[in-house]
């Protein structure tokens, strides 16, 4: 019953128009596959690739020139080292050191050992945890992320035995996971972003050293096509829909032995130019409203815009611009060490340069940098850029102190002597899902420094804990003002709202009204480092958060909370409340890993309060 009830609000989030084109694909996909889609990796490489010869195809120019090999080892350290580690039989996956078979068993979950059944894609439900503990941790495995690093390794290092080892993993997957077999073609994102990860690795190894050849390079064909006929349009069109266009346009431009190549590129282009004008706002912010899912985005259109521009096929140069703005945003908000509030959804994601190490944000946003002129945000994290560009990209520079604001998606940012504020008045999420926003509006983040005073508490899991997901995205976990426990906005399951709240400019104030009817305003203010919120509430037990960060501890004097975060100390006086207290919480410093933590919070006497917080070092 919970199932039906889910596949009922599901289809309640689409469009007439996206619902008959998904009937339209069941049509397809039950009655008239193609024949492409049921052959053999090996056979599909035949039928779609002129020419019969694998290895000449592995020879394109495009490919030779699509990642430049570094002049030294500089910078790359770590891909050696997970070289090692994994010739060692270790990985890490989501900050957690795991055992790795040679090959992996690519179907099973690291973590619990637990596998997948191997069944047709379309009949595995992978929306839940099931018997593997939630596809999240196999899907890492099937991405193929180390191959790429053990090619570079073998490179760089010199030791053939990685780059052998990238080869017959390459080949050893294609022939245990053919395609529409397993869950790992059970979605399309997943199935992109393998497009990318096994290209990148075919460009980094010599055509000799691959492993059967033609079956590696079919599958990614037959990969790139599935994902150019099941685009996740309508309702699921965000970072998803992105890879899929992604993995199109690599393919059709890596490979022009394939079979409509151009035209594959040239479709992929014109709809990521497209997407990226619609998923990235004129200010620079993500429509997702989850920055942690920026970097894999420019990650995604980097990789692909780069390939295009090795193919000859020219780049709209206002896409360059708002990739641009993006970076301006980024490096607004971004954090010492490369870190950045945890606002929405992140899951870590990743493809080239894969290894636990230099910040995502710095790392890919030093590559964008480099190709768009712009100054880097971090002089050390440069091996993108090199992989890429070929190049260090300019001297780094921070954002500049004052008042940053991004009208398009909602957002005031401060920063000042090292104090960094942020304030959340956008929209949910992207589209009818809003599938990775939190119900957060209204929320602040007050960092000094690497202390956070007031964080966001992040993102622990997806499908691999319900009760976590449902927690984590939830209004009482966040920095601003619930009511009776409830959330603003009315969740339908993991990655699919329901009603919900809105976002208005009130005068001086913001203005959130909840799908059940409540409103709470709100106004922030920071001057001479001291962060002043004046909160207005309409509607029964309101109560204000102030989501602490791990390590953090507080005490109490009077009516004055004094939090102690690192080298900083917070107080916060407040007019309006009844007496502070301390909650117990949890934080999830990245996806997969929690840790405990502090919440401070307040009921509102009556309809108004004022809360300042004064941030001192210790």
């Amino acid at each position: 019953m919970k199932r039906i009830r889910w596949y009922a609000d599901r289809l309640g989030a689409m469009s007439p128009g996206e619902a008959a084109h998904r009937a339209r694909l069941a049509v397809r996909d039950r009655w008239f596959v193609p024949a492409w889609e049921r052959d053999e990796p090996a056979a599909a490489f035949a039928r779609l690739f002129h020419g019969g010869d694998a290895r000449q195809a592995l020879a394109s120019p495009h490919a030779r020139h699509w990642l430049r090999l570094p002049a030294s080892g500089a910078g790359f350290e770590p891909a050696l080292e997970e070289a090692s580690a994994i010739a060692a039989g270790r990985w890490r996956i989501f900050g957690h050191d795991v055992g790795i078979d040679d090959p992996p068993r690519w179907s099973a979950n690291p973590v619990t050992e637990a596998e997948w059944p191997d069944t047709p894609s379309r009949a595995i439900d992978y929306h839940g945890a099931g018997g593997a503990g939630g596809p999240k941790f196999a899907w890492e495995v099937g991405r193929l992320t180390p191959l790429p690093s053990l090619a570079l390794a073998s490179r760089l290092g010199g030791d053939p035995a990685h780059a052998a080892r990238a080869a017959r993993w390459l080949a050893d997957f294609t022939a245990r996971a053919p395609l529409g077999q397993g869950i790992h073609h059970a979605t399309g994102i997943e199935m992109a972003v393998r497009v990318l990860t096994a290209s990148a690795t075919l460009a980094l190894l010599e055509p000799g050293q691959v492993v059967a050849p033609d079956a590696v390079l079919g599958l990614i064909a037959q990969q790139a096509r599935w994902c150019r006929d099941h685009l996740s349009l309508g309702s699921s069109a965000n970072n998803h829909l992105l890879a899929e266009l992604a993995a199109m346009v690599v393919t059709g431009s890596l490979w022009p032995g394939l079979d409509g190549h151009v035209r594959l590129r040239h479709e992929g282009l014109t709809r990521l130019e497209n997407e990226l004008l619609r998923q990235i706002h004129p200010d620079g912010t993500s429509a997702e409203q989850a920055f942690g899912y920026v970097p894999f985005i420019w990650e995604l259109s980097l990789l692909a815009l780069h390939a295009a521009e090795c193919a000859g096929e020219p780049v709209r140069p206002e896409v360059w611009q708002r990739l641009t703005r993006s970076l301006e945003f980024m490096r607004t908000v971004r954090l010492p060490g490369g870190r950045w509030p945890q606002v929405g959804d992140e899951d870590d994601g990743r493809l080239l340069l894969a290894w636990d190490g230099p910040s995502r944000l710095d790392l890919v946003g030093n590559a964008l940098a480099a190709r768009v002129g712009e100054d880097s945000l971090d002089a050390g994290a440069t091996g993108y850029a090199t992989l890429l560009l070929d190049a260090t990209g300019r001297a780094p520079r921070a954002a500049a102190d004052g008042v940053h604001r991004f009208p398009n998606g909602g957002w005031t940012v401060w920063r000042d002597r090292g104090l960094l504020v942020t304030f959340d008045h956008g929209p949910l999420g992207l589209g009818s899902l809003a599938a990775h926003g939190h119900a957060d509006a209204l929320s602040v983040t007050v960092w000094n420094g690497a202390d956070g005073i007031a964080v966001d508490p992040g993102t622990f899991a997806y499908q691999e804990d319900e009760r976590a997901r449902a927690r984590c995205r939830s209004t009482p976990v966040h920095s601003t003002v619930h009511f009776g426990g409830r959330s603003q906005s009315v969740p339908l399951g993991p990655f699919l709202w329901g009603r919900r709240a809105t976002v208005a400019t009130s005068g001086e104030f913001e203005a959130c009204t909840w799908a059940s009817g409540e409103r709470h305003e709100r106004s922030v203010r920071v001057t001479d480092r001291v962060v002043t919120i004046e909160d207005r509430v309409r509607g029964a037990d309101a109560h204000i958060v102030f989501a602490l960060a791990p390590g953090a501890s507080a005490r109490f004097e009077g009516a004055i909370a004094h939090v102690a975060s690192g080298s900083s100390l917070a107080s916060f006086r407040s007019e309006g409340l009844e007496a502070w207290r301390i909650e117990p919480a949890e934080h999830a410093p990245r996806f997969a890993q929690r840790v405990p933590a502090l919440r401070l919070t307040a009921r509102l006497r009556a309809d108004r309060a004022v809360t300042r917080i004064e941030i001192a070092e210790r």
